[in-house]
């Protein structure tokens, strides 16, 4: 007879989980007549910001021989017509059924590192809705007003807000001059590097950082994707709030 020595316990693989959300954050979660607080977090430049594409895909079942549901895919440009392309949903149907022919349309996104006033933690940004990406391009046009650190952390933060629901909603953004806490700074300092926006173009998951063999983007500028310029560090700053956030 062969003894056990060791408790079977610390023979399995005990990993300790959270039961936490993922740490991204889509303003569609938001209902009517809320809002939520973020504060931006590195640029473009860094690989802590970026442009892209997602389209819902589709795979068949290897049991069925069905098509069903098989994630989102992220590019870099519009990925046209791609073979996996997940069909429509006829939802005026109480089966729900896909309509053949007709296909779900990639979206443009922007992705950004936040912090978030809600919750005190790093999250990414997945904005899809052009309304919000055309009022935050224009809040970053307002280089005197709303600054940059030289780390490249934003002296302001953005206020979110959903109002209405279905066909009907809108979103705005609200920018508040806020001074960076040194809590944040000393964060970011030992956290930026865990974080690679990049990594959504390759599957992999934006918070195992940047890979050793990673070229990256362009530094600055805008390329010919269309992908978001860093940020403009002024050198003078408006009266702030120096509220803790």
């Amino acid at each position: 007879m062969t003894l056990q020595v060791l408790p079977p316990e610390l023979l399995a693989d005990n990993k300790i989980t959270t039961q936490e959300p993922q740490p991204y954050w889509k303003p569609s979660s938001l209902k009517d007549g809320e809002s939520e607080e973020f504060r931006l977090l590195g640029c473009y430049e860094t690989g802590h910001a970026i442009t892209g594409w997602q389209y819902a895909s589709e795979i068949t079942d290897p049991k069925t021989g069905d098509l069903r549901f098989n994630g989102y895919v992220v590019t870099r440009t519009h990925p046209g017509s791609p073979d996996d392309i997940a069909r429509e949903t006829d939802w005026s149907k109480p089966d729900r059924p896909k309509i053949d022919g007709s296909y779900v349309k990639p979206r443009r996104f922007l992705a950004w590192v936040a912090t978030s006033a809600a919750r005190g933690r790093l999250e990414v940004l997945f904005i899809e809705q052009k309304s919000i990406r055309d009022q935050i391009t224009e809040v970053l046009q307002e280089i005197e007003d709303y600054t940059w650190t030289e780390e490249g952390l934003a002296n302001f933060s953005i206020k979110i807000s959903r109002k209405g629901a279905g066909l009907e909603t809108s979103y705005s953004i609200l920018p508040k001059v806020r001074k960076v806490p040194e809590k944040i700074i000393k964060e970011w300092q030992t956290s930026r590097d865990s974080i690679w926006l990049p990594n959504f173009f390759s599957g992999k998951d934006p918070f195992d950082g940047r890979a050793t063999d990673e070229k990256g983007l362009p530094a600055g500028g805008q390329d010919k994707r269309g992908a978001v310029v860093a940020p403009t560090v002024a050198t003078q700053a408006p009266e702030q709030d120096n509220t803790e956030f």
